[in-house]
């Protein structure tokens, strides 16, 4: 892989790894970090990589790095005061507490999900990636991405007693 087309890749990619990589961590910065960190990694194996596998190998490397990063921290960091801000004055302090505690119900439902199917739910439901690509980049059959997907879903919706139905 030539360097334009790696530059090519990282421009086209680096927003969608990213989406998966933040909602695998829930800190902007940590995804950041592993985002780079990825791109990195394909770098140094560059031409080792096929250009038909790269997309899902860039996916690969950041799930495994984001999980690696998730095991080794021992407390999350929950949405704060920066992040509460950045929701603007247009709404109630009332209404900006009910968010804040919906992302955070929905942060620590998606938390007890196993990890299996954890991975699956980010990356479709909350980063739009199709079945296909979702697949690629676990190594795993598309039908097995539907399943974990329903699953995953399934168990969201027992926990968060029906509030987030789609």
């Amino acid at each position: 892989m030539t360097k334009a087309e790696f530059e090519r890749l990282f421009c086209r990619l680096e927003k969608p790894v990213y989406n998966v990589v933040y909602r695998w961590l829930w800190h902007e910065d940590e995804a950041a970090d592993v985002v780079q960190e990825a791109f990195l990694r394909l770098w140094r194996v560059r031409d080792e990589v096929r250009g038909e596998t790269v997309d899902a190998l860039v996916f690969r490397i950041a799930i495994n790095l984001a999980s690696n990063r998730r095991r080794t921290r021992k407390l999350w960091q929950w949405t704060g005061l920066a992040a509460l801000a950045e929701l603007g004055g247009t709404q109630t302090p009332e209404s900006t507490a009910a968010s804040a505690r919906d992302r955070r119900a929905v942060r620590d439902a998606i938390d007890t999900l196993p990890e299996k199917l954890r991975r699956v739910v980010v990356m479709t439901e909350l980063s739009g990636l199709s079945y296909a690509e979702v697949a690629a980049a676990l190594q795993i059959p598309e039908g097995t991405v539907g399943s974990r997907r329903n699953a995953g879903l399934a168990r969201l919706r027992k926990t968060l007693g029906g509030r987030y139905e789609q």
